[in-house]
């Protein structure tokens, strides 16, 4: 299966929320849904939908640049949980991280994530800097994670 990537709008809000809805609580605590909208209202940076060859909604993510710091960000990057398993999070982070290396000032790539999803990212080099305990909510700990791209 193939994937097209095309910029958020506004008109993709409510596609959005659902897909945000569809993997809380196990991926997402409740309460950031309220920072996910403020995020969807003024998106720093660029956040991309994923379509699959049916059309159909298959993930959303995004990349913020801090080009002075030489750093690049991984924003709310989210699968439909009923095909986890099937390469599309790995599809999503390698379109993300195309895009990050496009831009020649960035040379390191931060991401805040859980223990559920911190594995999947040190399968691809990401390397965890500090965790913090219930950072997110009871259970839901927070990964603090780095990727240095080697050039």
């Amino acid at each position: 299966m193939s994937f097209q990537f095309r910029p958020y709008s506004p008109e993709d809000r409510e596609a959005c929320l659902a897909l945000f809805t569809a993997n809380t609580p196990n991926w997402f605590a409740p309460h950031e849904r309220e920072q996910y909208e403020s995020f969807l209202d003024e998106v720093p940076g660029s956040y991309y939908l994923m379509y699959d060859d049916t059309g159909a909604l298959a993930g959303a993510g995004g990349v913020e640049l801090e080009s002075a710091r030489g750093v690049g960000w991984l924003t709310w990057g989210m699968v439909d949980p009923n095909r986890h398993g099937q390469g599309l999070g790995k599809t999503l982070l390698e379109f993300r991280l195309e895009q990050l290396r496009a831009n020649l000032h960035i040379h390191r790539v931060c991401i805040d994530s859980s223990q559920h999803t911190a594995p999947f990212y040190e399968k691809y080099g990401f390397t965890t800097q500090r965790i913090i305990p219930d950072g997110y909510a009871k259970g839901l700990h927070r990964h603090e994670m780095e990727l240095r791209f080697t050039n």
